[in-house]
């Protein structure tokens, strides 16, 4: 039969598996008792991801649409002492565009444990007019979930207190183009947080509470407002190939809305420069400072995590100050697969004593899969630091900057 065939609604689907401990060691069913029994772990986190993806594919028409309507969902399930099995999800959805540069887009994720436990975030990003040139960056969630504190400082003193974060926030950024790659703005941050911690941490914390102060072991309210302005050229916000980025954050929390009253300024930076066949270089500067005479410990700059300084664990080292210089190379390799490897360095320090023992390194290789029209990837990494010989890994969705 002669004629043009045309596009269809197809959903793609497509799914892969890993499971490892925290450690990073690998885990074979003729060793796991064994195992078990070595390890001095806390506690052993095992994941398990699929990843699903649905492109809405339109049908061939005169419609201009660049980016097409998509979104993806990654099941996720984990394991450690203090919260039993916990499964999740975490995804987005993005929404059509004629600009690859400016798309709409909401991400989530969630978790909910056999101990009751849970933690609930939502990122939208929606631009407001049809010229793209005014949007609302918003992010709130609220949890009930464990988290360890290891003290304050650049230094690790062996301090490990269990406790029971149950929280709420809410950040409302709107911002506006004055002029070409030009945005100014707005935020409004809110915050409620109670700790909970067992009953044999007392007298620790009740130290604790003598040194630096009781600021955040006690239930406690923010509310801030404050100005940012950013400059970005990039050619994508989710995967960027060129361009560079420049942003500036300022919010004050004023004590007569505030339980504590305090400041909070964050630089970011980041430039993306092709090379050769479709690699990038890219690489980040970035910085965040408080002032006040106390501080919530959960509110202090911190590094680790899946995205600043990725192989230190989130919230090991927090202090007044933090910064962190990252480098990345990513390479195409086949299909929708991209290879990376990147290194880190940086620290955290007191604005009053400023003390660096040995500053934090970091490094690590990945891999990444385009899900979308809109440059979004499945991100998995693998990462080590020089204090610490485990391995950290990390699967999650869209770049670490």
């Amino acid at each position: 039969m002669a004629g043009k065939l045309h596009k269809r609604n197809l959903p793609v689907f497509s799914c892969c598996f890993l499971v490892c401990p925290i450690n990073g060691k690998p885990v074979f069913l003729r060793q796991k008792q064994n195992l078990l029994k070595r390890t001095k772990i806390i506690s052993l986190f095992i994941l398990a991801v699929a990843w699903i993806q649905v492109a809405v594919a339109q049908p061939a028409s005169t419609d201009t649409t660049l980016i097409r309507r998509s979104w993806f969902v990654v099941p996720i399930l984990s394991y450690q002492q203090e919260t039993s099995f916990g499964p999740g999800v975490a995804g987005g959805f993005y929404f059509k565009s004629h600009d690859l540069k400016r798309i709409s887009s909401i991400s989530y994720s969630a978790i909910y444990t056999f101990l009751n436990q849970f933690t609930v975030n939502v990122s939208p990003k929606i631009y407001i007019d049809k010229e793209h040139r005014c949007y609302l960056y918003s992010n709130m969630g609220f949890k009930n979930y464990p988290n360890k504190f290891y003290g304050v400082g650049n230094t690790w003193s062996g301090l490990e207190i269990n406790y029971t974060s149950r929280n709420a926030y809410l950040n409302l950024q709107p911002q506006y183009e004055i002029c070409k790659h030009l945005f100014v703005g707005a935020q409004v941050s809110l915050r409620y947080e109670n700790v909970l911690y067992p009953s044999e941490s007392a007298a620790v914390v009740d130290s604790i509470k003598q040194v630096l102060g009781a600021a955040g072991w006690t239930e406690y309210f923010q509310a801030g407002i404050g100005v940012t302005a950013s400059y970005d050229t990039r050619d994508n916000h989710f995967y960027p190939t060129k361009g560079l980025f420049a942003k500036v954050l300022a919010v004050y929390y004023p004590s007569f809305v505030s339980s504590y009253p305090m400041g909070n300024v964050t630089l970011d930076y980041r430039q993306y420069v092709t090379t050769w066949h479709g690699q990038v270089l890219a690489w980040q500067v970035y910085a965040n400072g408080v002032f006040g005479r106390q501080i919530p410990f959960a509110m202090l700059p911190t590094l680790g995590g899946s995205d600043l300084m990725r192989g230190f664990r989130e919230n090991k080292s927090s202090d007044m100050f933090s910064f962190v210089g990252q480098v990345e190379y990513r390479v195409p390799l086949f299909w929708r697969l991209k290879a990376t490897a990147f290194c880190s360095a940086g620290d955290v320090l007191n604005w009053r004593q400023p003390h660096i023992d040995k500053l934090k390194f970091a490094y690590g290789l990945g891999l990444r899969c385009r899900l979308n029209d809109a440059r979004v990837h499945l991100r998995v990494d693998v990462a080590m630091n020089n204090y610490e010989r485990k391995p950290q890994f990390y699967i999650t969705a869209t770049e670490a900057f």
